[in-house]
């Protein structure tokens, strides 16, 4: 039987790491980010809100439109971090949930 929920790992300018992907996802979750409402650890729901932080980063605040302040190799520093993440999303809410990232 194919996973239930679809969720995406997508890290939004200020906040929000994990959205619905489907139907039944949102009909279960609501919209919005739904990291809070998953069942993950503590420690998981905070190392998601450290990568949301330093994703953040990646934006000149001051000037969206201008170049990133990251230096070269940061977003690929990052992107790896992601999949590291990724993986433990995946473990943790286990074969109900199928979770893909979506990169910067």
């Amino acid at each position: 039987m194919p996973p239930r929920y679809a969720i995406r790992l997508m890290f939004e300018w200020g906040g929000g790491t994990l959205w619905c992907g489907n139907d039944a996802a949102r009909d279960r979750f609501d919209v919005g980010s739904v990291e809070d409402v998953l069942p993950l650890s503590p420690e998981l729901r905070e190392r998601l809100e450290e990568l949301s932080v330093w994703h953040d980063t990646a934006l000149d605040w001051d000037d969206p439109a201008g170049p990133s302040p990251w230096p070269p190799g940061e977003d690929a520093r990052f992107d790896a971090a992601a999949a590291e993440i990724l993986e433990r999303v995946r473990g943790e809410l286990g074969p109900d949930f199928t979770v893909e990232y979506r990169p910067l």
